[in-house]
């Protein structure tokens, strides 16, 4: 039931860059018997799993509605020696900070030395967790209806989408199909579900190699 992909992030427990398994887990469907599909998409709900991805990611995801939704507290949850994800885009990338040159991973060491600290000193983990950057990793479960899923999912696996939740989007969509097929085997981005962009001006331009692509998605 379970499909898992893999994205570069930092473990500050060891200090070393690793690939870390961010898992994506359908932990439940339930698909009453009604005659049509669409009936069947409005009243099914589907609940699922998803860990290691970035608070940036998890902001986006938040957004959709109706969705219910449970997340990993860090009012409650102590975040020394946080993971965070790290962008393709600032991997090397060097910015001079007060003479000093530092990277993305030597500024998230940094912050969690300055959470750890205000901790130490006693400020709750609930005011401390306000220095943490968007990039650290969370967890969270959430449960959509049919419908909700289906927009979500041409909105996020569309190529304009951010890359991290178009990831986690795509992953959900191998998992659909593979367990419900008659259902989601036509689900994808507006070109591939509707047959043609709706992005206008802003398109990726690439829309047949993008119903190819979502043709053999497996």
């Amino acid at each position: 039931m379970n499909s898992i992909f893999y994205c570069k992030i930092i473990s500050l427990c060891n200090k070393t860059l690793e690939v870390f398994p961010l898992e994506v887990l359908l932990l439940s469907a339930n698909l009453p018997e009604l005659p049509s599909k669409e009936e069947l998409l409005r009243h099914a709900t589907f609940t699922f799993l998803v860990d290691g991805i970035s608070r940036a990611c998890s902001h986006q995801l938040v957004r959709h509605r109706p969705a219910s939704y449970s997340q990993q507290s860090q009012r409650y949850v102590a975040m020394k020696n946080f993971p965070f994800v790290e962008p393709e885009t600032v991997r090397g990338v060097k910015v001079e900070l007060e003479g000093k040159e530092m990277g993305f991973k030597e500024l998230m060491e940094l912050v969690g030395k300055f959470y750890e600290g205000l901790v130490e000193k006693g400020v709750p983990k609930e005011d401390a967790r306000f220095v943490l950057p968007n990039a650290c990793t969370t967890r969270i479960v959430f449960t959509m209806n049919g419908e909700e899923l289906v927009h979500f999912l041409r909105l996020r696996t569309c190529s304009r989408a951010q890359w991290e939740i178009r990831e986690v989007a795509v992953e959900m969509l191998k998992i659909l199909r593979e367990k419900f097929p008659g259902l989601f085997d036509g689900v994808g981005p507006n070109c591939y579900y509707l047959g043609y962009c709706t992005e206008g001006k802003k398109t990726c331009g690439r829309p047949e190699e993008v119903r190819e692509l979502f043709r053999n998605l497996k």
